[in-house]
């Protein structure tokens, strides 16, 4: 099975830290199957894991950043807790649009706003 994108940042992370599948999952209170399961897609990313991954290698001198993130698309899912209804209802129309039909100069001008705001 494919590595998720998390699952490429996660498996370079730990060659470049020199640390095995097994110590990492160890470490991390996960088994190792489990983390090999989470890097090729075949179990959701638990919602703290990415954060707690991030500390791991930052603790090797190897810092990883946007995990989070990468947990979300791999996942295909990104939390609403702690959003108003407004902002889940904007969520899930963002989710439902027709992407299809939106122009490259417009995505740029979204790009630039949610920058603006701190969306990255």
């Amino acid at each position: 099975m494919a590595l998720t994108p998390f699952g490429k940042a996660v498996r370079k992370a730990r060659l470049d830290a020199d640390v095995t599948l097994s110590d990492m999952a160890s470490a991390l209170g996960v088994t190792s199957a489990f983390l090999s399961a989470m890097e090729t897609g075949r179990k959701k990313i638990p919602s703290d894991f990415a954060a707690k991954a991030e500390t791991y290698f930052a603790l090797r001198g190897v810092p990883v950043e946007k995990l989070q993130k990468l947990a979300d698309v791999s996942n295909e899912t990104v939390s609403l807790e702690g959003l108003t209804p407004e902002h889940q209802m904007m969520v899930a129309g963002f989710a439902r649009a027709s992407w299809d039909r939106v122009e490259m100069a417009d995505l740029d001008k979204l790009k630039d706003l949610l920058k603006k705001i701190g969306g990255n």
